[in-house]
């Protein structure tokens, strides 16, 4: 390497000019050669009862145990005949393990271990889900709760975030209770009822519950990063990412007043004017990228299967840092995890087309990138918007971005050799969360917090998260259960 930067810099200005410009054109344009890794021996297959277990799915989903922020307009009727759907179809899991509802909904489980002196492990998610909006249900190929099995899938709210993940952990404790497994280690599982809302009634009164008992966790597996195909552009190789990290979330309002009056008279510039003017710029110069930490991390791994070009540019990052960075910033993705990201959801101003509006206000949703925070995201957007008259107020709920959990610590060792065991073709990484999950509430709890969901996803899978067609394949959700028992056995004893 320091050769390499020797002879550059022995090169005239206009030798290094073209060098640099001949490099860029190969990254950006040249062929692409991916290489397939090397397939390791076939773990043993656990001997599942695939039908009942997709059926089970399919009738979870049906229940629609549907988030609201107005807690007031929501259906509990539901919820109460999901848990009982539980009981009723998992009856070993019930019996090896004492169940306390928390927040009214959530329900919290204690699997008792044999050996006292282990730390024990709580494995989590979330069975409530967003709605399905009554405008876009004729545009679903299968009804959004219907949890109809079709085309080698099972469809619905929930297949994806989060009931697989919560269902495939209680197919695979019904599989070992059944054949009488017990784990020296105790498992605490939790199902909380309202993550998509923020979790404060559920896993916030859960971490709080365990908190007040005096646990100590070993480790936390929540839902979070995928098992993602097709990451970066020709390299085929799929990369399981176990989210050591989250983004932090604020929101900021932005608010402008001016004299109102006839659209027959318009001022030179509006109410609507002026804040399109402070979202434009936001828009144009987002906060700065950071190509540093997890994402070399996160990327690291797949830089021997990238062509010859990638490689150059990934393994020389002292002279391509900014082209990599501008590189990955077009992919969504990618972009999430190197920035802080603006994302604006609401804008309200004027009721009436010929009435000049008095006051109008935006709402933009900052994920915070663990190299910002809350006063870095407030800072930015004063000094990009550049106009005193605009009122800045951070909303309620805001969070800075979590702790970075320690990828050498013996519970990161063991959940990537499960990944390991489960999915052998594919690569393993440490890597950013950009969403949020209810692994925020239990940071006073353990050190060790890993988001991760053995699912298969390409970029086409994104939009069916919230979306349109959320669907699971079925092959996928019985890698989950399988996943899900080597788990349990790989951690249910010492792992130093």
């Amino acid at each position: 390497m320091n050769n390499y930067r020797s002879k550059l810099n022995s090169m005239n200005l206009y030798h290094q000019c073209v060098f640099i410009a001949f490099s860029l054109v190969v990254f950006a344009c040249g062929p692409t050669q991916s290489i397939n890794p090397q397939q390791d021996q076939t773990t043993s297959l656990y001997e599942i009862d695939e039908e009942n277990a997709v059926h089970r799915l399919s009738r979870g989903i049906k229940h629609q145990t549907v988030s609201l922020e107005d807690t007031a307009e929501i259906n509990f009727e539901p919820y109460e005949e999901f848990i009982s759907f539980l009981e009723e179809n998992y009856p070993n899991f019930h019996q090896k393990t004492e169940r306390k509802r928390i927040g009214e909904f959530s329900l919290l489980f204690k699997w008792e271990g044999s050996n006292p002196n282990l730390q024990p492990a709580l494995l989590m998610g979330h069975y409530d889900v967003v709605p399905s909006s009554a405008d876009t249900d004729s545009l679903w190929s299968y009804a959004p709760f219907g949890g109809e099995i079709r085309e080698g899938f099972v469809w619905g709210r929930g297949a994806l975030d989060d009931k697989s993940g919560i269902m495939s952990i209680l197919e695979a404790v019904e599989y070992l209770s059944e054949r009488d497994f017990q784990p020296e280690r105790t498992f605490y599982i939790a199902l909380h009822h309202d993550e998509e809302v923020g979790g404060v009634q559920g896993a916030q009164q859960v971490a709080a519950y365990l908190e007040e008992e005096g646990v100590e966790l070993k480790f936390l597996v929540d839902e979070g990063l995928p098992i993602a195909e097709e990451i970066l552009e020709g390299v085929e190789v799929p990369l399981a990412m176990i989210g050591v990290a989250e983004k932090g979330s604020v929101n900021i309002e932005l608010t402008y007043r001016q004299d109102g009056g006839h659209s027959s008279m318009p001022p030179r510039s509006t109410v609507i004017g002026t804040l399109s003017r402070a979202v434009n710029r936001i828009e144009r110069r987002p906060m700065k990228a950071h190509y540093s930490g997890l994402i070399l991390e996160t990327l690291e791994p797949l830089i021997p299967y990238m062509s010859f070009t990638q490689r150059l540019a990934f393994n020389n990052t002292w002279l391509f840092r900014g082209l990599i960075k501008r590189k990955l910033s077009r992919n969504i993705a990618t972009n999430a995890a190197l920035r802080t990201t603006a994302a604006k959801t609401i804008f309200e101003a004027g009721f009436k087309e010929n009435v000049l509006p008095i006051e109008g206000r935006v709402i933009i949703n900052f994920r915070v990138h663990p190299n910002d925070t809350i006063e870095d995201v407030r800072r930015y957007v004063r000094n990009r918007i550049d106009n005193e008259d605009i009122n800045i107020r951070v909303l309620e709920r805001a969070r800075n971005p979590s702790p970075v959990s320690n990828t050498h610590a013996a519970p990161y060792q063991m959940l990537k050799r499960t990944i390991e065991e489960s999915f052998d073709q594919a690569l393993i990484s440490p890597s950013l969360f950009v969403a949020a999950s209810d692994s925020r509430h239990f940071h006073n709890l353990t050190s060790n917090i890993y988001r991760f969901r053995p699912i298969r996803a390409t970029h086409d899978d994104r939009p069916r998260v919230h979306g349109i067609d959320e669907r699971i394949s079925i092959d996928n959700y019985m890698e989950m259960i399988q996943f899900q028992i080597r788990l349990i056995k790989n951690s249910a004893g010492k792992m130093e």
